[in-house]
Formats: structure tokens, C-alpha cells, sequence
């Protein structure tokens, strides 16, 4: 814990005992949290922010994710309580999935992203080589998109819901607005929109739905409709 971190725990707990029933201890720990506060230069969203945190998960593309991806992203935030943000690699890094929220949803929302997403990858893999191998890339690219667009619609069902509440939606809210001012909406790589599609490439679609039954999530750590990009 830095010393900022340290500042902040302290100023927490008098704030915690500011509440106290006891007057005169209620206004001597508020007193000291404002003293702290002053002296440190941290003001209230700063103390609002302290109770989110953000968790990272490697995505598949360096600026503009699939729509499966992000599809899949975006259910596993939802169901966590988290905000989702995009963060576009540089160079030839990776891009990320950053999963905003508190106590322990980011870190279960990245580890659900990262065994989903491999298990997502391993399912169109396979799906390709059985299904697509003597179509040209681009067509073959598309109607894999449409089989993992089937996959994780299907495997949403196993992802357990956590109930967010206002506290929380508060602190991401402060965090969002100390950390993350500066954002835009994210445009996902959909290769299939406007598309009249055909028989077999709803096939796809349903062979993807059929496979994401198979998904497994086990417990292996202790709302916005879409997500934003980092510039």
C-alpha cells in the first residue's frame, strides 16, 4: 500500500466513525478526516473512487474488438456490476477489457472473461476446421463470427449474477470520473451486419449456440448496455 492508499484508509475510518452515535467522537473524526483531506489535496471524489478498482483482461484484437467479443464482455460486466471499458493496445500489443467495479466483481469479471474467451476461441477453432476450411478467408472470418455470436448468446445463461447496489454504482461512477474522464463509444467489428443471411450461415449461428452449452465457469477467485473505449 502506497502512502496515498494509506491517507485515504485513514480518512475512510474516520469517516466510518463520524457516524458514531457518540457526538463528541463523531465530530472530532470527521474534523480529522477534513484535516487529512485538506492537507493531502484529496477531496471527496477521491475518497468515492478508493472503492473501485479495475482488473484487466487480454483481448483478442489491438483497436476494434469483434462483436462477439464484445458481446461477450459486455454480459459478463452486466452480470458482475461492472463497467467495461475497451483500452486499444499500442504497437504491437494487445488490446484490453477493463472491468471496473468493487471488492472482488473485477477480479471475477476478468477471470469469467479470460476462461470464457479461451473457451470461445477454442469452439470457432474447432468450428472452422470442421465446418469452413475450404471457404475463402473473408467468408470463413464472417461465418466463424456468426458461430461465436451463437456461442456466447448460449453460454450468457451459465455466467452467475452478482446484484450490484447504489454504493457501488456511486464509487464507479467517482472513478470513472477521476480515472476514465475522457471517453468514447465503442464501435465493434460486426462483419455480418447488413448481411441477408443464408440457410448455412445460420447453421453457423445455431452450431455456435449448440456448442456454448458445453461452456464451463468454476469459482476459481474469491449496467451499461455497451461498453467505452480508451483514445
Amino acid at each position: 500500500m502506497n502512502d496515498r492508499a494509506k491517507i485515504l484508509d485513514k480518512i475512510k475510518k474516520c469517516l466510518v466513525l463520524s457516524a458514531s452515535s457518540n457526538e463528541h467522537e463523531a465530530e472530532a473524526a470527521l474534523r480529522q478526516a477534513r484535516k487529512l483531506m485538506e492537507a493531502h489535496g484529496i477531496t471527496d471524489l477521491d475518497i468515492q473512487a478508493a472503492e473501485a478498482e479495475e482488473r484487466r483482461a487480454k483481448a483478442g484484437a489491438k483497436a476494434t474488438p469483434s462483436n462477439w467479443e464484445t458481446m461477450l464482455a459486455v454480459k459478463i460486466g452486466d452480470a458482475f456490476g461492472c463497467q467495461v471499458i475497451f483500452s486499444g493496445g499500442f504497437w504491437n500489443r494487445q488490446g484490453e477489457w477493463c472491468f471496473i467495479g468493487c471488492g472482488a466483481a473485477p477480479e471475477v469479471a476478468q477471470y469469467a472473461f479470460s476462461v470464457l474467451h479461451r473457451q470461445a476461441k477454442r469452439a470457432r477453432e474447432e468450428h472452422i476446421k470442421a465446418k469452413l476450411k475450404r471457404c475463402k478467408v473473408a467468408t470463413k472470418t464472417r461465418r466463424a463470427d456468426l458461430f461465436s455470436e451463437g456461442w456466447v448468446r448460449s453460454v450468457v445463461g451459465t455466467i452467475a449474477a452478482f446484484a450490484g447496489n447504489d454504493q457501488q454504482a456511486t464509487a464507479i461512477d467517482a472513478y470513472m470520473a477521476k480515472n476514465h474522464p475522457s471517453l468514447r463509444d465503442l464501435k465493434a467489428r460486426d462483419r455480418n451486419d447488413g448481411r441477408k443471411l443464408r440457410d448455412h450461415e445460420y447453421d453457423d449461428y445455431a452450431a455456435g449456440s449448440r456448442s456454448g452449452r458445453d461452456a464451463q465457469l468454476n469459482r476459481g477467485v474469491g449496467g451499461q448496455a455497451a461498453p467505452l473505449s480508451l483514445e
